[in-house]
C-alpha cells in the first residue's frame, strides 16, 4: 500500500520536546515501513523517520505556531504533490485544512482528530463531514461529535521499548504535563501535600494565561524539597522520572481526548491515579493499572493503596493496547475499509441493457 501521511507543520517528527502528535507519527510512520508499505511523509524539518519524507519548511516554523500562511503552505504544497503523485491513500494529521482539502483528492483521505469538539469546531467538520474518514482517537471524543462518517477509533501509540519500567522505585509522585488549570497541575500538588508525600513536576509553561496560573496557583506551593518544578525536561528524563515514581497524578479538568502520558505512565509500570474526564476511562483500568475519581479531592484514598498496583499489570496495558504494533493493526484496518469505501463510491452504477 502506498500511503501519503500529511503531519502538522510546526514542530519535527519526531519532537525534541513538547509534541505529542509528532511523537505519536513517528511510531506510526516507522512501523508501517516495518511491515513492508511504502510510506511518505509530508512534515516540517527537520525530520528524522524511516519513510520517504517530504520538507517544505526547514526548520519548522514553531515560532510562528497558529498562523495561517505556514499551515497552507505546507498543505497546500503536501496535498498538490500528493493528488498527482502514485499514492493510494492519504493520512491526514494536518488539522483543519486536511478535510477542508479532502473532497478535491483522487484518493481517499482518513483524517484523524487529536482535539476536542467545540462548538465551533462542529460546526467546521460538519461542512465537510462527508468528505473524508474519521478516526477517533478514543470513545470519549467521537462522543463529542458522533455525526461524522467515522470508521473507527485507534488509540495512540507509546514507545514501549523507550518507555521502560524501572527495576526500583522511588518515594515521590510525579506530573509530567503541560502547566496550566486544564491539567490540573495546582491540585496534584495539593493531594500531594495533604497526604505528605513529595511531587515531582516537570513541563512546558506558554506564556499567558498558563505561566499567570503556575505563578499564582502553583509556585507558592514548591518548597523545591517536597514539591520541585523541573521545567521541561528532555524525553530521556521524562522517562527517568515517571519509571521511578510511586504513582503518576493526573487531575485533569477537561476532556482530554486522550492523554498520551497516562500511557506512557503505564507503559513506565507507573499506577495513574486520575480525574474521570475525556479518555481517562479508556486508558486506565480503575482498580487494576490506577484509581480514577470524579474530582481531585476524591483522588486523596486511593495515594494511600498505591501499592494495590501492580506495576507489572500497568506494563502488561500498555503493551497490549498502547503499542505501536496495536496502533499499526488498528490503522491498516482503517486504511482498508477506506479504499473499499472510496472503490465503491468511484464505481459507476450498474445500467441493464436494453
Amino acid at each position: 500500500m502506498r500511503i501519503a501521511i500529511v503531519a502538522p507543520v510546526w514542530i519535527p517528527v519526531p519532537p525534541e520536546g513538547y509534541g505529542g502528535i509528532e511523537r505519536v507519527l513517528k511510531l506510526l510512520v516507522d512501523e508501517l515501513v516495518e511491515r513492508g508499505e511504502e510510506v511518505a511523509l509530508f512534515a516540517a524539518g527537520p525530520s528524522k523517520t524511516r519513510a520517504k519524507q517530504f520538507i517544505y519548511l526547514d526548520p519548522a516554523p514553531t515560532c510562528h505556531m497558529g498562523e495561517a500562511l505556514f499551515d497552507a503552505y505546507h498543505v497546500g504544497l503536501a496535498y498538490r504533490a500528493i493528488a498527482t503523485g502514485p499514492y493510494d491513500l492519504v493520512h491526514d494529521h494536518s488539522g483543519f485544512l486536511g478535510p477542508a482539502f479532502a473532497g478535491l483528492m483522487p484518493q481517499p483521505v482518513v483524517h484523524t482528530l487529536h482535539g476536542p469538539f467545540t462548538r465551533d469546531t462542529r460546526m467546521f467538520y460538519n461542512a465537510f463531514r462527508n468528505d473524508c474518514y474519521y478516526v477517533a482517537i478514543s470513545r470519549r471524543q467521537r462522543e463529542g461529535y458522533p455525526d461524522l462518517n467515522y470508521l473507527g477509533v485507534v488509540p495512540n501509540a507509546v514507545d514501549v521499548e523507550e518507555h521502560r519500567p524501572s527495576r526500583e522505585k522511588e518515594d515521590y509522585l510525579v506530573c509530567v504535563s503541560r502547566i496550566c488549570e486544564a491539567k490540573g497541575t495546582e491540585s496534584a500538588v495539593l493531594l500531594a501535600r495533604r497526604a505528605g508525600c513529595c511531587i515531582v513536576l516537570a513541563g512546558k509553561i506558554d506564556p499567558g494565561r498558563d505561566r499567570e496560573y503556575f505563578e499564582q496557583r502553583v509556585k507558592p506551593h514548591l518548597d523545591g524539597e517536597r514539591a520541585v518544578y523541573l521545567g521541561e525536561v528532555s524525553q530521556e528524563e521524562k522517562v527517568r522520572l515517571v519509571s521511578r515514581a510511586r504513582a503518576f497524578l493526573f487531575p485533569i479538568q477537561w476532556e482530554e481526548p486522550f492523554g498520551l502520558v497516562m500511557a506512557e505512565a503505564l507503559a513506565c509500570g507507573t499506577p495513574v491515579l486520575a480525574t474521570r474526564w475525556g479518555a481517562a476511562p479508556e486508558v486506565v483500568e480503575h482498580g487494576v493499572t490506577g484509581f480514577l475519581a470524579d474530582n481531585p479531592e476524591d483522588l486523596q484514598e486511593y495515594l494511600e493503596r498505591i501499592d494495590e498496583i501492580d506495576p507489572r499489570a500497568c506494563r502488561r496495558a500498555a503493551e497490549e493496547r498502547f503499542s505501536p504494533r496495536a496502533m499499526a493493526d488498528g490503522y491498516l484496518e482503517i486504511y482498508k475499509q477506506a479504499l473499499e469505501a472510496h472503490r465503491s463510491r468511484m464505481r459507476p452504477p450498474h445500467v441493464r441493457p436494453a
